[in-house]
Order: C-alpha cells, then sequence, then structure tokens
C-alpha cells in the first residue's frame, strides 16, 4: 500500500462521505472510488458500506482506520525527527532583534563571534519589537533573541545592555513644564513605553498626554534638533549627540534611574553545541555585570 491509501483510508473514517472526502484529498469522487476499491482488493476486505447517510466502516475497515492514523503519525514523527537532525548538523541560528539592538550593537556582537567563535555559523537576523520577539521565542520561530524590558517566562537570559531613559531636548528644559510643552512621539516596545508612562504617572499624578508621532526613532533627533518638541527616550550607549541636544537623566522620586535592560533570551532545552558555542560567547563577551547602567557618548 501507498502512503496516500493510508490518507484515503483516515480521511474516510473522520469524513465518511465520498464527495467531502474527494475534495478533501484533492481528488475527484470516481477516482477516490475506484482507489478504495482497489485497496479492498489490495488487501481482500471490505472496508466500508455506502449508506444513505454516507459510508459505514465494516469492524476490518474500522481496525485499518486505527492503524493508519498510527501510520500517518509515524510517518509524521520521522519527518520531524529528520528535520530536527538536519537543523542541528547545519550550523544556522535564527537571531530575533529589536530594532535599536540591531543597530548599534547587534553586529559587533555578530562579528566578534565569527572571529572568535566558529566562522561556520550562519545567521539569520529577524527585526521586530521586543514583545512579538519574546512570542516567536517561546513558539520556536527563532533560536535566540534580544529583547528590550523584563519578559517572564521560560526562556534563559542573559543581560546585555542596560540603558537610562532621558529627557532629550535642544535647549535644558524645567522638567515641571513638560506638560506644556509639545512632545514627540515614537514607534517603541509596550515595555519600554510602560516604564516612561510609570514615571511621568508618578511625577505629574496623570496620564502621559499623546505627542506627535513620527514613526522611528532616528527621524526624533532631527525634530528635536529643530526644536519642534522634546522626547522621553532611552538613549543608546552607542548614540552619538551629534546635534548637540540637552540630554537630562529621568529618576524616580526615591532618587533611583528610570532604566531599561536589554537581554540575550534563550532557550531553557538542550542547546545544539553550535547555539551553546554563541550563548558562552554572549554571556562572556557581551554580558554586563547587573546594576551597570550604560550612558550614551557624549557629542
Amino acid at each position: 500500500m501507498r502512503d496516500s491509501d493510508w490518507e484515503i483510508i483516515d480521511e474516510l473514517f473522520r469524513n465518511p462521505h465520498m464527495s467531502r472526502a474527494a475534495a478533501s484529498l484533492f481528488m475527484t469522487q470516481p477516482t477516490l472510488t475506484k482507489r478504495l476499491q482497489h485497496i479492498e482488493r489490495e488487501l481482500g476486505v471490505r472496508i466500508a458500506d455506502r449508506t444513505p447517510k454516507g459510508l459505514a466502516f465494516t469492524p476490518e475497515g474500522t481496525y485499518l482506520a486505527q492503524r493508519a492514523a498510527e501510520h500517518i503519525e509515524l510517518v509524521n514523527q520521522t519527518l520531524r525527527g529528520l528535520e530536527d537532525l538536519r537543523r542541528a548538523t547545519r550550523k544556522a541560528i535564527t537571531i530575533g532583534s529589536s530594532y535599536t539592538f540591531n543597530k548599534y550593537n547587534l553586529w559587533d556582537v555578530l562579528s566578534g563571534y565569527a572571529e572568535a567563535g566558529d566562522p561556520e555559523v550562519r545567521f539569520t537576523v529577524v527585526n521586530e519589537q521586543s514583545d512579538v520577539l519574546w512570542r516567536m521565542l517561546l513558539d520556536g520561530n527563532v533560536d535566540v533573541a534580544f529583547v528590550r524590558g523584563d519578559h517572564e517566562g521560560p526562556a534563559r537570559r542573559i543581560l546585555v545592555d542596560c540603558t537610562q531613559a532621558y529627557l532629550v531636548s535642544r535647549e535644558p528644559v524645567d522638567l515641571a513644564d513638560l506638560p506644556h510643552l509639545p512632545r514627540i512621539d515614537f514607534r517603541t516596545n509596550i515595555e519600554s513605553t510602560g516604564l516612561l508612562d510609570a514615571w511621568w504617572h508618578e511625577r505629574f499624578s496623570c496620564e502621559m498626554p499623546p505627542g506627535m508621532s513620527v514613526g522611528f526613532i532616528d527621524f526624533v533627533w532631527e525634530l528635536v534638533a529643530r526644536d519642534e518638541g522634546y522626547v522621553l527616550c532611552f538613549v543608546p550607549a552607542k548614540f552619538v549627540n551629534d546635534h548637540g541636544l540637552c540630554l537630562t537623566p529621568l529618576v524616580r522620586a526615591d532618587g533611583s534611574p528610570v532604566v531599561r535592560r536589554t537581554w540575550c533570551l534563550y532557550p531553557k532545552a538542550a542547546l545544539p553545541p553550535h547555539m551553546e558555542s554563541f550563548v558562552r560567547y554572549v554571556r562572556e563577551a557581551a554580558s554586563i555585570p547587573e546594576g551597570t547602567i550604560l550612558r550614551p557618548q557624549e557629542g
């Protein structure tokens, strides 16, 4: 019997109507009927009888349907196992990276590993918002994720970045005046927005009013330099203040800085050797001590 014969028996048992089963199998009804008759002749049994309500499986047909389901599951398990083996032997890693980490940090990590680690490893990089990358890691769609913010869940983590939030403006600004000044907003992840919203609410006892939305952070620096408004954001350590902007650190009422951590996240399950090697490199070369705050460069 062919694998397709087992699929026919399985589909007919789950959907005992010739026309519907034929459609699900992408076959014509006459073709399906002929194939079923051929299977019955080959096995020497009657698999199903036609009735006004559809097909009625015989005891032999019911037994074959049970074995068909087992056969299909065995084939699927075998194919999945082979794919897992292919992935393990291929030195490939799919990395998820937030946009700003990709711009300022990721390529230093990858090039450093290519020199100090295994140059045969090939990387595929997926850029997304951190909350999206977190879900992709849990679903197995990326192997490693560099994400902003603290995500609770079943993953191992390495702290790779810790930056402070700033009020960025063209000229010095009194923090008390912020609710009355134009603010520039931009696309960022939920965790970063939550930290800034919490700071605002603690200081002004109200929700942060909406600002002018401009998309990503790169365009924000130009607008701030033109004195179109101010922005509250986490400034990367490798940001170079070419415009001579005024950066005022944001601190909470207790004097602690508002900081955002970036983590390298990876599965808790055992890793193939090339992934274990990469994670070890990140831990040794790219991680930072807990509590360290990386500050932006001077212009």
